[in-house]
């Protein structure tokens, strides 16, 4: 299946991608480490198949973007890895964020938002998904974004579409 002629996908080829701190997770410790995703509790709710789904749905997009309060997020769940994979993981972490494209947006203005009932993370996506496309797991989140006509997309309706 050619994902970007998905009608869910469709409208979003060529934008780029902001991805929410589960997936963004999901995205960098897959390439740390692939048997992470049956032993790092951050990852049990993902199979190996979403890594190769959100790899194939990255390819529809032109870039691939975040915002700090993600990358803090992400840092702060990999907190939980072994200690001693703390160091490695430092690592790779450190090598990603140096070529990924950050947004930033100051907190002071995503807490003056209509979303910040959902966290500044979540807030602070908010605020890019009239330029960007947010991909995430979070239901309320996709769901206020949705409910706004704003650019997201529910990782795991995703999964959906692998199955047809």
């Amino acid at each position: 299946m050619n994902l970007s002629d998905h009608p869910l996908l469709k409208p979003y080829a060529g934008k780029s991608a902001v991805l929410d701190s589960n997936v963004l997770l999901l995205y960098w410790a897959m390439f740390f480490d692939p048997k992470l995703i049956h032993t790092f509790k951050r990852l049990n709710t993902f199979r190996e198949t979403d890594f190769i789904l959100l790899c194939e749905t990255l390819k529809i997009f032109r870039s691939i973007r975040t915002t700090p309060h993600v990358l803090t997020e992400v840092s702060n769940l990999a907190n939980s890895l072994p200690e001693k994979r703390k160091g490695a993981w430092a690592a790779h972490f450190s090598q990603h964020i140096q070529v990924i494209k950050e947004d930033f947006v100051p907190s002071a203005a995503i807490a003056s938002g209509p979303l910040m009932h959902l966290g500044l993370t979540d807030a602070g996506l908010a605020s890019l998904a009239s330029d960007h496309v947010i991909l995430t797991v979070d239901f309320p989140l996709s769901k206020s974004l949705e409910s706004r006509g704003l650019n997201v997309i529910n990782f795991t309706h995703l999964r959906s579409l692998w199955l047809e």
